[in-house]
């Protein structure tokens, strides 16, 4: 099975290469972040927006945590990304709400290298060198496009209708979570551990 090579958010797509360098958060870009995760959260009732608030490129926020050790509290967003795909994963398995699903697929789509940008800030963090090429970054990079992927699957540009591009939307959105769990199964957080080896446990690559 091949996949564009830019993704789930998935990938969110930025178009300025200058978006996540290095640089003191503001108040801005903390509410941004905020708005992020308000968005993440309301899958659980809502069939909108999925992962994420559409932003102008110009205005993404910058790395969402201090210089130092990473923490659960730096990743949350990516472990955010990945349970929030379980809401996702209900709809496009069904052909009667794909059309619901494309809503949040089609934001995401707005942005496809977000998550793969605060991915590398976070591995930055702990690599001298070259954080964009470490195999870690590639899983999230990897995940957006999967997910993004998804867009052209279910509006039948990829040559699968009905319940057989519902079949295949699930599969994707399963390799999607598995690659998220990868990346956070590798990143070697310590604190909160356990919230992180149940996403991981749940979603083994």
């Amino acid at each position: 099975m091949k996949f564009s090579t830019s993704i789930v958010t998935v990938a969110l797509c930025l178009t300025g290469a200058n978006a996540f360098a290095p640089s003191t958060v503001g108040p801005s870009s903390t509410a941004l972040n905020a708005d992020r995760r308000s968005v993440l959260s309301s899958l659980s009732t809502s069939t909108g927006a999925i992962l994420t608030a559409t932003v102008a490129s110009s205005a993404l926020p910058t790395p969402a945590y201090a210089l130092g050790q990473p923490t659960y509290e730096n990743m949350k967003l990516i472990l955010d990304l990945g349970v929030s795909l379980d809401k996702l994963k209900v709809k496009v398995v069904d052909p009667d709400t794909s059309e619901a699903a494309l809503v949040g697929i089609r934001s995401f789509n707005k942005d496809p290298n977000f998550y793969t940008g605060y991915a590398r800030n976070f591995i930055a963090k702990s690599v001298k060198n070259n954080a964009d090429g470490d195999v870690r970054v590639g899983y999230i990079r990897q995940a957006s496009s999967i997910i993004g992927s998804i867009q052209e699957l279910l509006e039948g540009r990829q040559g699968l209708f009905g319940a057989d591009a519902a079949k295949e939307a699930g599969v994707r959105v399963d390799k999607a979570q598995a690659l998220i769990g990868k990346f956070l199964g590798e990143c070697g957080i310590d604190s909160e551990k356990e919230k992180f080896d149940a996403y991981v446990s749940n979603h083994p690559y």
